[in-house]
């Protein structure tokens, strides 16, 4: 086992309280969020957020804000047209405003991903992680990962916990399935009722398990490594869509003002599994600007005509329910120590804000170790993250395997037996009071 290199954990702070002052925008500002796992449904997202934005502004401003609903005409991959729904609010007698977008990619991975590829996957994980974990387990006790699998006294992963738990869950899921079918097959066998029940139950039973399986098979669809898998095709187009939202707000021009951005500034949110998404696509936004990709850009991520850089721009992150450091943790690619090239390489081009962790392709754990230099730059460093979470929120949690962000305990107060927060962000006041204060005005 390797030891970490020692770090810095970041920071924290606490959600704004309700006097916090909120000012209005000087500019223009487009924020773009990306909804999680579930099954979610067009305008959602843009419905769910906008709402608890415009709650806030109407304590603050009143009958002087306006709420209006905008079309964009953007290019579809067939060379026709689409239109992108836009929720704008602005004030009267006031030059800025805020255009919100929703980055919708649920359709995506909508049935793609069945109970078996769920279980085989779940297989693959613990086969190819076992090595991985023995030899960075004190990563997780450095980094005080809270999830069920980590000692709550010592903070040391529980390697043996984990396999039991995530292999017995995955035997569960198939064992439920065959008492399922069992029933319905005794069901069938009830004199004259039999057929009808059978089929009023199957029906409702298939909607539940579609649904449960949709849910899981997100996160499945998405984390695949191998190009070969079935789900890798599906996972590139979710990236791919979630690129092209984003440049499109950095390369929109203002048409009053020739080569300058519409929006000065851009602000991303991603809430559970679409943190992830909304993390990959900054990344290639970084990547895209490097190769001289992205319009009204340079390679040195300065703007040809104004000089900024391109954070300056693509201002703010949001992360709410996130779980980016359970996936950098459980999920990541397990490279062999020997394949020291290949390991450089994945940590050159997925390095938005990521650490220089030791997880043994290194001079420190590797010998043979040769250090490859890349023309990479990173241009979206100095980006502000703000990091939401909750306690009761098992799925999120602070962020440390990435620097230079904040990570905000939202506290909710949870009603009920079961106090689980994942959703409770959307309804929360302080939470789109906190943002505003950060990435809007």
């Amino acid at each position: 086992m390797t030891d970490p290199t020692p770090f810095t954990p970041n920071g924290s702070d606490q959600l704004a309280p309700a006097s916090a002052e909120v000012t209005w925008p000087e500019v223009p500002t487009a924020m773009l969020v990306v909804h999680g796992i579930g099954n979610q449904l067009p305008l959602e997202t843009l419905d769910q957020f906008g709402r608890g934005l415009i709650q806030v502004y109407q304590q603050e401003f009143g009958e002087s804000l306006i709420v209006s609903h905008h079309l964009v005409d953007k290019e579809d991959t067939r060379g026709g047209m689409w239109f992108d729904n836009v929720l704008r609010l602005s004030r009267q007698g006031k030059p800025g405003f805020i255009d919100l977008y929703e980055y919708y990619w649920a359709y995506y991975s909508e049935d793609k991903a069945s109970w078996r590829d769920i279980n085989g996957w779940i297989q693959g994980v613990v086969k190819g992680a076992r090595h991985f974990y023995q030899r960075n387990a004190s990563l997780g006790q450095q980094y005080k990962d809270k999830s069920l699998f980590f000692h709550s006294r010592t903070g040391e992963f529980s390697s043996f916990r984990y396999n039991l738990f995530v292999s017995f869950a995955s035997k569960v899921l198939l064992g439920l399935d065959a008492l399922w079918r069992g029933f319905l097959w005794l069901i069938t066998r009830i004199p004259f009722l039999g057929s009808l029940a059978d089929a009023l139950i199957r029906s409702y039973s298939d909607n539940a398990v579609r649904g449960l399986t949709n849910v899981i098979g997100d996160v499945v669809v998405y984390n695949v490594n191998d190009p070969k898998s079935k789900f890798y095709d599906v996972k590139k187009r979710i990236q791919e869509g979630a690129v092209k939202a984003l440049q499109y707000l950095i390369e929109r021009e203002d048409s009053n003002e020739k080569n300058l951005p519409y929006y000065p500034r851009v602000v991303v949110a991603g809430h559970s599994l679409g943190s992830q998404v909304a993390y990959d696509a900054i990344n290639r936004m970084n990547l895209l600007v490097n190769q001289g990709e992205v319009k009204g850009y340079r390679k040195d991520g300065t703007h040809k005509t104004t000089g900024a850089k391109l954070e300056k721009q693509l201002c703010g992150f949001v992360t709410f329910g996130s779980p980016l450091d359970k996936i950098m943790f459980f999920l990541r690619e397990n490279v062999p120590d020997e394949q020291y090239l290949r390991q450089q390489f994945l940590d050159h081009f997925n390095g938005f804000k990521q650490r220089d962790i030791n997880f043994g392709n290194s001079n420190r754990g590797n010998p043979n170790y040769v250090k490859t230099n890349s023309s990479l730059q990173r241009h979206l460093e100095d980006i502000t993250w703000r990091n939401y979470y909750d306690g009761h929120d098992y799925v999120s949690g602070g962020l440390d395997y990435y620097h230079n962000l904040t990570n905000i305990d939202c506290r909710f107060k949870p009603s009920g037996f079961i106090k689980f927060t994942h959703s409770d962000y959307w309804t929360h006041p302080p939470f789109y009071r906190d943002i505003i204060r950060h990435f809007i005005q």
